[in-house]
């Protein structure tokens, strides 16, 4: 998959810069892409009339490994490498195993020298294979393990090993005692509703975020969700509203699942590969393709900048320095010193104070090599001349590692990690040193070793040193001027999307225009407090097509009485937050701010603070389709069996369950009205669906399979429920005595997070309800749970 060009320039201005920090957003400078892909991606020697399902893909020693589903009835697991995730070259059959046939979501993760590779080949239970390259080949090592589908495996900063894998109702996670030995499972809390697969776990800033797909490869509502904990990869999630991350529909675009996530090529980003759904083979198998996406996280809040397809989107951003040492540093680049018998190689580059460096290196180029007066290995940072600069220095006799300084030629050790248990220094490992103003990390193989507060970054060139009787082979280095995830400011958000608000600072002016903090959100995130007029929150953003977009507000309630003013496309508006605009349930509320015109492509939004103390948590941009004045929806998306030929008059479902979805998903303020007869043959309910979105029906996927609102009618109650697949939650309701056979009018107005329903033409609404995360646009529908009820054309018009 190769570059796609971009018009204008070839340069992307998001930020002004004052020295080595972003200091303020340039509102209105230039957005341009300098480099992009587009997804859904094709690569070359894909498997035929299968493509690319459950991708896997393995960062190591600067390259990223791509693993795949093999189709099934075919033996081998192919693989490809790439540099930046965009450009793949086919490796070829990484295994040719006869057991291997139709190899299901091959993952491979790297420990002391050996890759270990867990599939599940038809679905028939567990093997694990083993190489010594990512590449292979690998052979088979364990019998099999049996367990069901989609292994995957995590290791914790303690050296534990974990193994996750699908089951109905939620992900089994088991501890491992060895890479091929997995323990007695118990069942997590991360259930989608029904059979949940794709599971992976990453640790990031003390958090576990785990993923996870479901409900079936071949439905439209294949999606992926995550949850996090704080304890515990293996003990209880929250599971965030956000919920889910990965999910589209469409028709040219649905089936989005089976996720894996990665680190960029900066060290300091991650991104989500999943695959969607094009059909099926001849054969029967799915036919899947490979996608990518950025991740964006805030707290405990993790989202994406997606999903995309069919335009181009900002590629992931190298390294400022990276080189592909292949034993020892060039003097192009580099520079040699020696200092107290140790020889010194240091980058002639030199970082910011804010930066990410990892080093890769087989330190003992053979076990006699150990001698403890020559197995001490260095690697440095904030390197300004011999007499100051830091490092981490792994010591082969005492088998740990230390974070030193060394200030006008003074040395002070500042903390000491044990290494994981039976290291072996002839093996290639990874150190990666983050270092900002909250302090300095260190890692070992991707294990967090050593964290120091005090240790605050310094800017400066980065490096080795090594014992002179030391003859290590030096890998991959590199380093970026981002940690602990500030690149995610530099992310084009996408519209349709929601921007975290802590996104759109400049974290130079925390203090002084904002104040951020997770005090009182629900969802663990960061929220931001805009402290003075003109304190403003900007993004640059990527409109998917030229429209009216509605832009909304996550708010707190003591934000009533304020005014803020918004700038999108070719307007600014200003809005008074009024204390009606805010539920009563909630210390929190999504807020309209308007309808704003977008051109397609690169483009500015800025939420600003004109009067008044505001806080922020999250904006969001839907995109817009105009409600008819007076409109019979033509239902066109039909679940079940239903009776058309009443015409204007009835509508009649003639099976036990169905449904029908109509109009447009960006429908936003609107009356919808019908009339609802209850007849002798009604054993269920029947509802009345509104702002539906990401609508799906299959047999082996939840029942509610899409997001909006419910208005059901039974048993005497009418009851309003707020539902997202397999959330289902029961929010408002009222008695109601249906007449037999005698139609009842129903009407639903939709204002804003407002709900009204009216019945038989009364003025006053016999239920009202504000959702404080309301959902603000989509489509209309119908739906029973028995035969009998009978309807009448549903009528929407607008509210304007």
């Amino acid at each position: 998959m190769g570059l796609i060009a971009t018009a204008a320039a070839a340069v992307i201005v998001v930020f002004a810069w004052d020295g080595e920090h972003k200091s303020e957003r340039a509102f209105e400078g230039e957005i341009v892409m300098e480099q992009t892909y587009q997804n859904p991606m094709t690569l070359d020697q894909e498997w035929e009339d299968y493509g690319i399902g459950d991708p896997y893909v393995m960062r190591f020693n600067g390259k990223y490994y791509l693993y795949c589903s093999t189709k099934d009835w075919r033996v081998g697991i192919k693989a490809w490498s790439s540099e930046d995730l965009i450009h793949w070259q086919y490796e070829g059959l990484v295994t040719e195993e006869p057991l291997t046939e139709g190899a299901y979501a091959p993952e491979v993760v790297y420990w002391n020298g050996s890759f270990y590779m867990y599939t599940s080949p038809a679905g028939k239970g567990h093997y694990v294979l083993r190489s010594d390259t990512p590449t292979g080949p690998f052979t088979i090592e364990t019998e099999n393990l049996g367990l069901s589908i989609d292994g995957s495996v995590f290791i914790d900063d303690d050296g534990k090993w974990y193994f996750t894998n699908a089951a109905s109702g939620g992900i089994m996670a088991s501890l491992m005692e060895d890479p091929y030995t997995i323990g007695v499972g118990d069942k997590l809390n991360t259930s989608l509703g029904h059979w949940t697969e794709g599971s992976m776990i990453i640790k990031r800033q003390g958090r576990y975020y785990i993923t996870y797909t479901g409900n079936h490869v071949f439905s439209r509502g294949y999606r992926v969700n995550y949850a996090v904990a704080h304890d515990s990869p293996n003990g209880i999630y929250t599971i965030p509203e956000n919920n889910p991350i990965v999910i589209s529909t469409e028709d040219d675009f649905n089936g989005l699942g089976h996720s894996s996530t990665v680190m960029g090529p900066d060290m300091d980003s991650y991104y989500i590969v999943y695959h969607n759904l094009i059909g099926s083979s001849a054969e029967g198998p799915p036919v899947r393709m490979m996608n990518m996406d950025r991740l964006l996280f805030n707290g405990d809040k993790m989202s994406v900048a997606g999903p995309t397809h069919g335009f181009p989107v900002q590629a992931p951003a190298m390294p400022g320095f990276y080189d592909h040492l292949d034993g020892m540093p060039q003097e192009e680049r580099w520079e040699r010193t020696e200092q107290q018998d140790k020889e010194t190689w240091v980058t002639k580059e030199g970082t910011n104070s804010r930066f990410t460096a990892e080093y890769n290196a087989v330190i003992l180029n053979s076990k006699e090599a150990a001698d403890p007066e020559a197995s001490v290995f260095e690697t440095l940072f904030s390197y300004r001349d011999a007499d100051n600069f830091r490092g981490i220095r792994v010591d082969g006799d005492t088998m740990s590692m230390s974070l030193f300084e060394i200030k006008q030629g003074q040395e002070r050790i500042i903390q000491t990690a044990g290494l994981p248990d039976e290291m072996d220094l002839t093996k290639h490992h990874t150190l990666r040193t983050e270092s900002s103003k909250e302090g300095t990390l260190v890692y070992w193989d991707n294990l967090l070793l050593i964290g120091s507060e005090e240790t605050k970054g310094e800017a400066g060139t980065i490096g080795y040193r090594w014992s002179a009787g030391l003859q290590p082979i030096l890998g991959y280095t590199a380093f970026s001027n981002e940690a602990g995830g500030s690149s995610d400011q530099s992310v084009i958000q996408q519209a349709p999307g929601t921007m975290e608000a802590v996104h759109g600072i400049s974290g130079e002016d925390e203090g002084k225009l904002y104040s951020v903090s997770t005090e009182n959100t629900p969802d663990g995130s960061y929220a931001v407090t805009l402290l003075q007029k003109d304190s403003a929150l900007s993004f640059p953003v990527y409109a998917r097509e030229e429209g009216n977009y509605l832009i909304s507000v996550m708010v707190a309630k003591d934000g009533a009485g304020s005014k803020l003013s918004v700038r999108a496309g070719d307007k600014s508006k200003e809005i008074q937050l009024k204390l009606e605009d805010f539920s009563e349930e909630s210390e929190w509320t999504k807020i309209p701010l308007g309808s704003f015109h977008l051109g397609q492509g690169a483009q500015w939004i800025s939420l600003t603070r004109e009067k008044g103390e505001a806080t922020v948590r999250y904006i969001e941009t839907e995109l817009l389709n105009p409600v008819p004045s007076q409109h019979t929806v033509d239902f066109t998306k039909i679940y079940g069996s239903w009776d058309f030929t009443g015409g204007q008059t009835t509508l009649r479902n003639e099976a036990r369950e169905g449904k029908l979805f109509g109009g447009e998903s960006g429908w936003s303020d609107y009356e919808v009205s019908f009339q609802l007869t209850s007849t002798d043959e009604v054993s269920a309910e029947a509802s009345l669906l509104f702002r539906t979105a990401n609508e799906s029906d299959f047999p082996d996927q939840v029942k509610d399979a899409f997001r909006g609102y419910e208005l059901s009618f039974n048993n005497g109650l009418v009851k309003l429920k707020r539902i997202n697949y397999e959330i289902n939650e029961e929010m408002a309701s009222e008695l109601l005595e249906l007449g037999n056979n005698k139609p009842t009018d129903v009407r639903v107005r939709l204002e804003g997070a407002t709900i009204g329903i009216y019945i038989d033409g009364a003025e006053k609404p016999l239920l009202t309800w504000m959702d404080p995360n309301a959902f603000l646009t989509g489509r209309v529908g119908i739906r029973t749970g028995s035969q009998g009820w009978l309807f009448s054309p549903v009528t929407v018009k607008s509210l304007d």
